[in-house]
């Protein structure tokens, strides 16, 4: 009998990280993810058992300290372990590719999503990233975190990539952008 020893990768393992021009793609772990969506008539209840334990129920098109908006009455949470919730939750951890773009961020973002991306920081967008589903969150001025599934990451570092290429080629006019 044979023993097979299986390695975990990251979705994005051998693609990422990538520097073109001032423009930086990377993978970031999130840790532990889970979608909680609480039972009808209990929301308040599931929000006061997340208050308990320090996490904040984020706003609609909004994140947290460690809680993203993910749609209609589901969040996504950032934590190691979760109380007992009144809450449909299901583990999420291995079910998304998140990648960061920082630098010219906009200017990557501008040429594959149908939103604006001039929001404060904190806000999260539910749009397309070229023709994939994702969530796109403004972390800082300059950096913007992409989330899609699993499945769609070699697709979303390609489509990244080349919009970051596409970028560098203009120079300084790619810059205002």
């Amino acid at each position: 009998m044979s023993v097979v020893n299986l390695i975990a990768k990251s979705a994005c393992a051998g693609l990422l990280p990538v520097t073109i021009g001032d423009v930086t793609l990377a993978e970031v772990d999130q840790g532990s993810m889970w979608s909680v969506s609480p039972f009808q008539g209990v929301e308040k209840d599931c929000v006061v058992a997340l208050k308990r334990v320090g996490i904040a129920w984020p706003e609609v098109g909004q994140r947290s300290a460690n809680a993203a908006w993910f749609g209609l009455d589901q969040v996504i949470v950032f934590a190691q372990e979760l109380p007992n919730l009144p809450a449909a939750v299901t583990d999420q951890s291995d079910a998304w590719a998140v990648v960061s773009v920082s630098g010219n961020s906009q200017g990557v973002l501008a040429r594959l999503v149908p939103v604006a991306l001039r929001v404060p920081v904190g806000t999260v967008m539910r749009t397309l990233v070229g023709h994939m589903t994702a969530h796109v969150t403004c972390v800082a001025h300059d950096r913007f975190e992409v989330m899609v599934m699993r499945s769609m990451a070699r697709t979303l570092v390609h489509d990244l990539t080349n919009a970051a290429e596409a970028l560098a080629a203009r120079g300084a006019l790619g810059a205002d952008i």
